[in-house]
């Protein structure tokens, strides 16, 4: 069985980025008062909701979890009774997992998705443009079908970050950018090269596009108004490939006031 991969990382193929999606509802009591606890996150006055995002994430489990049940028809005739349970606890455990993972992918990306569109739309460029043939290729790369609504999502996310991208360019990072990605590959054990040594190597080459991305990403979601309910701490990560591993530079969404 495939191995399902529920985030895409490369930096175009990381920066996910999310379609209108039903569910989305524009709400216009966002700003003072009390949280309503069924949004997860304003970007202006469009409210991204609990329901929205319990159904993006929920179109991975429906379809993950009859491939578990095809599976486990399967393994009738090589497993026994208790052999079969304990495979069906493992693997639906293992989903739980990933839906969790999924659901906060889904809301940081619809929070870009949301504020990007509202970027691109005031700066007169053009929106991008979803080919089927991106939509198969990113089912094929999360193992899941091209109907599904998380793919829709992904694919819609990497095509709007796709469009920003093309408008930066690469800057000398700074010895504080450097180090967030030294500290991070540090943290994931992926080196023990000393920062002075490894800063050669975290250079304009290497991260400098990525700097960019962070630093345009921080101001689109700032003008846009994003607002994020306080049971969420969301910090999305931007993709760094170092070598054959991978670091990243922090955007926080959360609490940006």
């Amino acid at each position: 069985m495939r191995t399902r991969y529920l985030v895409a990382v490369p930096l175009l193929a990381a920066l996910l980025g999310g379609p209108a999606v039903a569910g989305c509802t524009d709400d216009g009591d966002g700003d003072g008062g009390d949280w309503d606890d069924a949004v997860v996150a304003y970007v202006g006055e469009v409210a991204i909701t609990e329901a929205e995002v319990d159904q993006l994430a929920g179109s991975v489990r429906t379809e993950i979890a009859a491939e578990i049940e095809q599976e486990l028809e399967r393994l009738t005739d090589e497993m026994d009774e208790a052999e079969l349970a304990e495979h069906r606890e493992r693997r639906f455990g293992e989903l739980d997992q990933q839906v969790a993972v999924t659901r906060t992918r889904v809301i940081e990306m619809r929070i870009l998705t949301e504020a990007a569109d509202r970027h691109i739309a005031a700066e007169g460029l053009d929106p991008p443009e979803v080919p089927q043939s991106a939509i198969d290729q990113q089912a094929t790369d999360l193992g899941l079908s091209a109907s599904n609504a998380y793919v829709l999502l992904v694919t819609d996310f990497l095509s709007t970050l796709g469009v920003l991208q093309r408008t930066v360019e690469a800057v000398e990072p700074s010895e504080t950018e450097q180090r967030e990605v030294y500290d991070n590959l540090v943290a994931e054990g992926l080196t023990t090269v000393p920062f002075e040594e490894a800063r050669a190597v975290l250079n304009q080459e290497l991260m400098g596009q990525q700097v960019s991305i962070r630093n345009l990403l921080a101001d689109v979601v700032d003008r846009a108004g994003v607002r994020v309910s306080p049971a969420y701490d969301l910090v999305y990560r931007v993709p760094v490939p170092v070598g054959d591993g991978q670091s990243w530079l922090a955007l926080p969404l959360s609490d940006r006031s």
